[in-house]
């Protein structure tokens, strides 16, 4: 049996891209390319949890006894990372124009049709309440009012431009970057089938650009936000993969814990900069706060 090296990100909230090794009917997951949790079928038709192998100390949790495939896979891997396989993307589209806006579910495989229709976007998992937007702080006397803190604001913003009938769609991207149209929720029937321009699709998780500059100021500090994971993105340009460098290096320990899975740099010394930053700070630290929370 031959081993499957590939990757999937996690999104809707977006958590990173988990790297994954397939072998039969067991499998090995990785948020950091250091820690690989393992799985496998119990004999009984479920997939349970059955070990943890870590890079360089072999298997840490599990017996090696039916594993042994999946332990030869993760001692010969390929370099990190590894391609990414889920060029199937459902999108919650703009009311104006049905265009691309938000990104809700991808999928490595055919789009499973309507078993993924939902049509909210969520920034964040529920628990995170960490998000600070540098645009919403002047008016945090509005926010307070209603309750409300920058994560909910920010997700009511791009809701709102797909409201009050949600429409979703699933799309083939191509290496060029090109969506087929294919199923999704509200559709007009014209539209599946539909073939839109790469440059249509928003590079990042969100369309960047608004007709309010609060509203482009506040998606701006979200991408900032999540910077460090964001370098795994495929199909990034070269500006924006400067930009998400450079904004990265605020987060230094963020970035430290997905460095194995960082792509070609646009400019190494300044992410080994950053990351030499990540250690000083765990020589004062032992924790920081809500990044379990967030990836």
């Amino acid at each position: 049996m031959y081993p499957v090296y590939y990757a999937l990100r996690r999104v809707n909230p977006f958590r990173g891209v988990v790297q994954h090794v397939d072998v039969g009917e067991a499998s090995a997951s990785s948020h950091d390319g250091l820690t690989w949790h393992l799985r496998a079928d119990d004999g009984y038709g479920w997939v349970r949890p059955v070990g943890v192998w870590r890079e360089g100390e072999g298997l840490k949790i599990g017996q090696a006894g039916g594993l042994e495939d999946l332990l030869a896979a993760l001692e010969t891997r390929p370099a990190l990372p590894f391609p990414i396989f889920d060029t199937h993307e459902l999108w919650l589209l703009d009311r104006e124009r049905g265009q691309p806006l938000a990104l809700l579910a991808s999928d490595r495989g055919a789009a499973p049709g309507g078993a993924k229709t939902e049509a909210e976007w969520l920034p964040f998992v529920l628990s995170y309440t960490g998000f600070h937007s540098p645009a919403l702080a002047g008016r945090d006397a509005l926010i307070r009012q209603a309750g409300d803190a920058h994560r909910d604001v920010l997700a009511r913003i791009v809701n709102h431009a797909a409201r009050p009938y949600a429409m979703t769609q699933w799309f083939r991207r191509g290496q060029d970057g090109v969506g087929k149209g294919e199923s999704g929720l509200r559709l007009p029937h014209e539209w599946r089938g539909r073939e839109v321009p790469a440059e249509c699709f928003p590079e990042l998780l969100v369309r960047e650009k608004w007709n309010s500059r609060l509203e482009e100021s506040v998606i701006s500090d979200y991408h900032r936000w999540l910077a460090p994971l964001l370098l795994l993105w495929p199909r990034l340009s070269l500006e924006t993969r400067r930009r998400l460098e450079i904004q990265a290096c605020e987060k230094p320990r963020w970035l430290a814990r997905i460095r194995r899975l960082l792509p070609d740099l646009v400019d190494p010394a300044r992410i080994q900069a950053a990351l030499v930053a990540a250690r000083m700070e765990d020589a004062l630290s032992d924790a920081d706060p809500g990044q379990d929370e967030l990836v």
